[in-house]
């Protein structure tokens, strides 16, 4: 009985280490699937990072573009500015000097009327 009790202490003992070696094979697939996944899940997290560094990049380039462009537009439109005011100073200048010119003309009318009404006369 005590070889009995023996045979099954001994049976008992390679039960439970088979059932320990396949917990720990188990074990380490669960561990290896799960270093698998995270590897995975870095992987993408790093990419979509990646891509969100380059959109980013890419928007601030844009912007830049933009901004010169808007600066160059500005400016052009300052020296523009600068023109129609020249231009409208000249234009009043002118304006001055036809009103000048009319005032003078209008001065004139009378004798040149007077003169041409003579010189008729003096030829008939």
């Amino acid at each position: 009985s005590a070889e009995k009790r023996k045979a099954m202490l001994d049976e008992l003992a390679m039960e439970t280490l088979q059932e320990k070696s396949q917990h720990k094979e188990e074990l380490g697939a669960v561990r290896l699937r799960h270093e698998k996944e995270v590897l995975g899940v870095r992987a993408r997290y790093e990419r979509e990072l990646r891509e969100l560094h380059e959109d980013k990049k890419r928007q601030e380039e844009e912007l830049r573009g933009q901004i010169r462009e808007e600066k160059a537009r500005t400016r052009e439109l300052e020296t523009l500015q600068q023109t129609v005011e020249e231009l409208q100073a000249q234009v009043h200048s002118m304006d001055g000097a036809k009103g000048w010119f009319e005032r003078r003309l209008k001065e004139a009318e009378p004798g040149m009327v007077a003169g041409a009404c003579n010189s008729s006369y003096s030829g008939g």
